[in-house]
């Protein structure tokens, strides 16, 4: 079969291509641009008709500043995600497009799915507001509808660059959410009962994957604690490239550089943190011959919140865990009664900092917020947070609580500790173990390797003769 073409007039032709027998149409836009569809049909007059049809149609919404074609807003938003996907992939894209990817999959695509874009007016927007309420059970916060409304615009910027919308018929988005409140907190003797709590709790999951993301999460709350960085967005997608000593009057300092929801920025870590960050580089079975420096100094392009069988953690695992011990404590709530989740660490470094007498401006830097959202949130409380440097006292009290934080369970000689890394991550046999660490005559067992030991047979890792031969029994 032959190609045919037949012009029904200056601005419209239809034809017919070699290997089909459907006829196509092209209609010339006033822009100069051309639009393509298809009749559907085979018999050239009903092409004739539907052509035609569409003609008028076309110049109709062209006239009237509409997009000569739309789609339905699935296929838009399919093509806004694998954009926003593409750009994360190549390390160009914003952290925060994950979660307007999330935001599109279960609020977006939902509610406006099947609608033509170019259809979508106030009152949808409207109606999804009042969906939203219902679908979450209360009115949504101002973030929340800042995130949904982001992704949306992601999706009308995709269907404005495909011609399938017209910046003239745009809807204007709307932001009438709650106030955000300041979750929940800890107070220092809560924090500390966590994270001590948590060094065994971890072993009592019936589950290795639970085991292992557990045994992240202490590590990551000692993080979130010790840094004011954003739990989810920020946290997750750190990097050990991200991780670097800053050196200031012969000091250094552990300088991270986290990427959110307002950019990137560089903060300052609490000295404690590198004993966290050291722990979560020997769970990964590729970092655990190399020191921290070493690591630092390689710029490994690897995430840091990995468990030790490689996965990385996921911020609905690590929720769920934290949730679950709550729970089991019975600290869902504090006597303000508010909810506490992951997020209440970044509240609790707040005001940790300003019973320091560290200012909201210093902590509006570090934290990536704005002065006057501290100052909002954090005014009232502030002279009682600070009372003991109002009223002229010493820091002796504060002193002794970060001495108490900083006191870790008795520590592992380097070599020692790498040998039982290397066990635990099964590079390493039993025999092995047992001769390099107390093979030698007059061998005494530490504390530090008898907890340790202790530990792995609980694990069942380590066999009871092995127990009891590096107990020195």
């Amino acid at each position: 079969m032959t190609s045919e073409t037949e012009r029904i007039n200056e601005k419209l032709t239809i034809y017919r291509r070699g290997l089909s027998s459907r006829w196509q149409a092209r209609v010339k836009l006033a822009n100069g641009e051309w639009h393509r569809f298809s009749t559907g049909k085979t018999d050239k007059d009903e092409a004739k008709e539907v052509a035609l049809e569409q003609y008028y149609t076309v110049d109709f919404r062209t006239k009237n500043k509409l997009p000569p074609s739309t789609r339905k807003f699935r296929r838009v938003a399919e093509f806004a995600k694998q954009r926003m996907q593409d750009e994360l992939t190549a390390d160009g894209g914003h952290v925060v497009f994950r979660d307007y990817i999330t935001a599109i999959d279960r609020y977006l695509i939902p509610y406006f799915g099947n609608m033509n874009v170019a259809s979508i007016k106030f009152s949808d927007l409207q109606a999804f507001d009042a969906w939203r309420t219902k679908k979450l059970g209360r009115q949504a916060a101002h973030s929340t509808i800042n995130t949904h409304n982001s992704a949306l615009n992601r999706v009308l910027d995709e269907a404005e660059q495909r011609g399938w919308i017209t910046s003239s018929i745009r809807p204007s988005l709307i932001n009438k959410g709650k106030s955000a409140d300041s979750r929940g907190s800890f107070t220092d003797e809560e924090y500390r009962f966590i994270y001590t709590t948590m060094r065994t709790w971890f072993q009592s999951a019936h589950r290795e994957d639970t085991r292992e993301t557990r045994e992240v999460l202490r590590n990551y709350i000692l993080f979130l604690a010790n840094t004011g960085v954003r739990h989810g967005t920020e946290a997750l997608g750190l990097k050990w490239k991200n991780i670097s000593w800053f050196t200031k009057d012969d000091e250094r300092f552990l300088a991270i550089y986290v990427s959110g929801k307002t950019g990137g920025r560089e903060l300052i870590a609490r000295d404690n943190t590198e004993q966290y960050l050291d722990r979560q580089r020997a769970m990964n079975a590729k970092l655990v011959n190399m020191t921290f420096d070493e690591l630092l100094a390689a710029k490994i392009d690897d995430y840091v919140f990995k468990t030790r069988s490689g996965r990385v953690v996921t911020l609905f695992n690590l929720a769920r865990s934290f949730k679950a011990f709550l729970r089991e404590h019975n600290m869902e709530t504090g006597s303000d009664g508010k909810t506490r989740t992951l997020y209440s660490w970044r509240h609790f470094y707040a005001t940790s900092g300003l019973s320091k007498g560290t200012s909201t401006h210093i902590l509006s830097k570090q934290m990536g917020n704005s002065t006057q959202m501290l100052d909002r949130f954090y005014s009232k409380l502030s002279p009682k947070l600070n009372a003991e440097l109002h009223s002229g006292r010493t820091e002796e009290k504060s002193k002794k609580n970060r001495e108490e934080e900083s006191a870790e369970a008795p520590t592992l000689p380097d070599m020692s500790n790498q040998l039982f890394e290397l066990f635990a991550a099964k590079q390493l046999t039993e025999d092995g173990l047992l001769q390099a660490v107390c093979g030698k005559s007059g061998y005494k067992p530490t504390e530090a390797i008898s907890m340790k030991a202790i530990s792995l047979f609980k694990d069942g890792l380590l066999s009871e003769a092995g127990l009891l031969k590096l107990l020195g029994q």
